[in-house]
């Protein structure tokens, strides 16, 4: 079971540094759990990180490279870090 203390003190954790511009975390199903976001864009780029993630453990599989568990993305608006727990996806802009 997810402890909402425990996502309450990770989002906090982040929202701390300097430039991160939202923070979401999700079930392993990629439904937003809690987010510093408004809801309908935390729906949104939830739904987007799903997708990413299916599409990368088909090439993580495809290459016999292990499992996948941190996903990096640089953009012309800052970084998108998304790292995978067994429980928990963790996305953070920056």
């Amino acid at each position: 079971m997810i402890d909402t203390n425990e996502v309450k003190a990770i989002i906090r954790r982040f929202e701390e540094k300097e430039g991160v511009r939202g923070v979401i975390i999700c079930d392993s199903s990629g439904l937003p759990i809690k987010s510093n976001l408004d809801t309908e864009l935390s729906e949104e780029v939830s739904a987007y990180i799903t997708s990413l993630i299916g599409k990368s453990n088909q090439v993580v599989d495809a290459l016999k490279e292990g499992t996948l568990r941190f996903i990096r993305l640089e953009t012309s608006k800052g970084e998108i870090m998304i790292a995978l727990e067994s429980n928990l996806i963790l996305i953070v802009l920056k």
